[in-house]
């Protein structure tokens, strides 16, 4: 277990001392975070190097979730990862125990762990160069759920620490099988098709009955979900190596294809982005995912709507792209 000694406790004191000035800018605080989270790992590193030695092999960190596509709200989890050149049991051992030490460390800080172990201290999620190909390579063989959905969650990856060109090696694997095998990108819009509704047939919204937020929609699953997956599969199809999801429609916007389709839901993603600053606490995981409809206007109460039936449309949109590429190849 890590020590808690004076670097930690500053960057605590200083995260909880100025982070809800930030609730009012998405860019600012995605700043705030970054700048937490590289202190953060510095001091870790050397507290490596101190009681062990200096890293053994060139390696590389990053950020997947919410960070890799810069969209953190003020409380977020961690989803990251590393990649290091070496093979040996020796490097592994270090990494792995660096991974643990970094992980605890942003907990402390106020980053929780990750439910789904999306992280560094997971030996999945901190391999070396080679055995993040096979990686790779097996969860497009494997072709399952949750391999694609690995999958996925590796496409958001932005690199804090390192060169980002093992990265993107590694997403080059991805474009190469999905052009090699395109029913994979059927596969890949299977796994993100489920989207829960938040509003009924009768034009209602579909608040929570039950539970700790009766009166609230989860933005998360009902809102951002259907604009990051369709984005996310479009920029994958398309080759696009950005990582948040508005830079991600500037770029597919700028081709042929998509060209003024995608303009309306740039704008879109961005209210929704304000709309969770807006609404947010910052004592409790959880609670940034969830907006309470009482407390909207009636303008916001319709504008929320209409970003959510916007997202089912982006999908719809996304499929009917999906299933051109599938003909195309038939």
């Amino acid at each position: 277990m890590i020590s808690f000694y004076t670097p930690y406790q500053l960057i605590k004191e200083w995260r909880d001392n100025n982070i809800a000035a930030l609730q009012f800018s998405t860019d600012e605080l995605q700043h705030f975070h970054d700048t937490i989270i590289r202190n953060t790992f510095e001091i870790t590193l050397n507290e490596m190097i101190k009681n062990f030695q200096q890293p053994p092999c060139d390696f590389s960190w990053f950020v997947m979730g919410s960070a890799g596509r810069c969209e953190q709200a003020v409380m977020s989890d961690q989803d990251h990862g590393l990649i290091y050149e070496d093979t040996s049991k020796k490097t592994s051992d270090y990494f792995l125990e660096f991974g643990k030490r970094l992980c605890s460390a942003l907990d402390y800080i106020g980053y929780p762990y990750c439910e789904g172990n999306v992280m560094s201290s997971n030996p999945l999620w901190c391999q070396s160069k080679s055995n993040w190909e096979d990686l790779i390579y097996n969860w497009i063989d494997e072709n399952s759920w949750a391999s694609l959905r690995n999958l996925l969650i590796f496409f958001d990856a932005r690199v804090v620490i390192g060169k980002e060109q093992p990265i993107q090696q590694l997403k080059n694997i991805i474009y190469k099988s999905i052009e090699k095998h395109p029913y994979l990108i059927r596969r890949l819009f299977e796994n993100t098709m489920y989207i829960e509704k938040a509003v009924g047939i009768f034009n209602q919204f579909l608040t929570e009955a039950y539970g700790p937020y009766p009166g609230c929609i989860n933005l998360k699953r009902t809102a951002f979900f259907p604009y990051v997956n369709a984005i996310r599969l479009l920029a994958i199809i398309e080759n696009i190596d950005e990582t948040s999801t508005l830079s991600r429609l500037k770029k597919l916007s700028e081709q042929g294809e998509h060209n003024r389709n995608l303009d309306p839901y740039y704008e879109n993603f961005k209210k929704l982005l304000q709309y969770r600053l807006h609404e947010e606490k910052t004592s409790n995981y959880e609670d940034v995912h969830y907006l309470q409809v009482k407390n909207l206007k009636k303008a916001e109460k319709h504008e929320i709507k209409q970003l959510l039936k916007d997202g089912r449309k982006l999908q719809r949109y996304t499929e009917s792209v999906v299933n051109r590429k599938m003909k195309n190849e038939d």
